[in-house]
């Protein structure tokens, strides 16, 4: 019971932290803005161009399929040396394989429009 709550109670608590901690940053922001100070640089992450944005998306799906893989290659391994282990299990290697195919698919669609409006705006 104590565990059990100690997995419910801490991350509630950190939740709420963090919201109150965002909530009283804004209101300084805001108080700023009103007297007209300006605000410090170090707040606003730097903007990236089209092509890192781009290029985070095939880390990510080349991480997601990989892991993919190799959760397959774990399920398979298992599913033959546990005789009681469901053979389903290895399904679940499925999910990331998909959601890093589903990146890579996003990353080749956002290069395309990347480049076909780099050729636009350069004519």
């Amino acid at each position: 019971m104590l565990i059990a709550l100690s997995w419910v109670i801490f991350p509630v608590a950190m939740t709420i932290a963090a919201v109150m901690v965002q909530w009283l940053k804004t209101q300084e922001r805001l108080r700023a803005i009103e007297k007209g100070i300006p605000l410090p640089p170090g707040n606003s992450r730097p903007a990236l161009n089209p092509w890192e944005f781009a290029a985070n998306f095939r880390l990510a799906g080349i991480i997601c399929v990989a892991a993919g893989l190799g959760l397959l290659v774990l399920f398979t391994a298992l599913a033959e040396t546990i005789p009681d282990l469901p053979r389903g299990v290895i399904a679940v290697s499925v999910i990331p394989f998909f959601i890093g195919l589903g990146l890579l698919f996003e990353y080749r669609t956002r290069r395309k429009e990347i480049a076909a409006r780099e050729r636009s705006a350069s004519r």
